[in-house]
């Protein structure tokens, strides 16, 4: 129930965004698709990996962004059970360049959920085996810098570094994107 508390007031949020959604669809600048991957890093729970999506809206060198983001996601496709985090975020931002090169920054809330295991004794890498789990869920702020090399009129490969800062696991993560504009 607290989680859908959460969803409800970012979706408040983003209703107070008149600059983008009073507007009419037609008169957006470019829209894009972005899967990304890369490492995570944390001060309190180590490395992993992280892998998302993310869809973008531009408009008068604004930049709104959803973002879906999982965390350590691969071993839950290999078919391990491992425990893993899900990231929500919603940004908005601006950015510069048109041509060959973009250069981006947004900031923004995100929901931040999913389980944390405390090993007991030793636990191998992938995670098979013992330990307890616990389950969390939380809001926090999203920042993101992006550097984009565009090649062509419709697609583009960039790197992001993208930080969540929130009360269970504040994240670094520098990424790989692949953008469909």
């Amino acid at each position: 129930m607290n989680f859908i508390k959460k969803l409800v007031l970012v979706v408040l949020l983003l209703q107070f965004n008149n600059q983008l959604f009073s507007q009419d669809v037609q008169k957006i600048d470019g829209f894009g698709i972005n899967p990304k991957i890369g490492p995570s890093f944390s001060l309190n729970y180590g490395g992993g990996s992280v892998m998302g999506l993310e869809v973008n809206i531009l408009k008068n060198k604004f930049i709104y962004s959803i973002d879906y983001l999982g965390h350590n996601k691969f071993g839950t496709l290999i078919g391990f059970n491992d425990p893993s985090q899900n990231q929500l975020s919603i940004m908005m931002g601006k950015y510069k360049g048109e041509k060959q090169f973009r250069i981006q920054y947004q900031a923004g809330i995100n929901v931040f959920w999913g389980q944390f295991s405390s090993s007991s004794g030793t636990q191998p890498w992938i995670g098979i085996g013992g330990g307890s789990r616990t389950s969390f869920s939380t809001i926090g702020v999203a920042s993101k810098i992006g550097f984009k090399g565009i090649s062509s009129k419709n697609v583009s490969i960039g790197i992001d570094l993208q930080m969540n800062l929130n009360a269970e696991k504040t994240l670094i993560m520098p990424l790989i994107n692949y953008a469909f504009v």
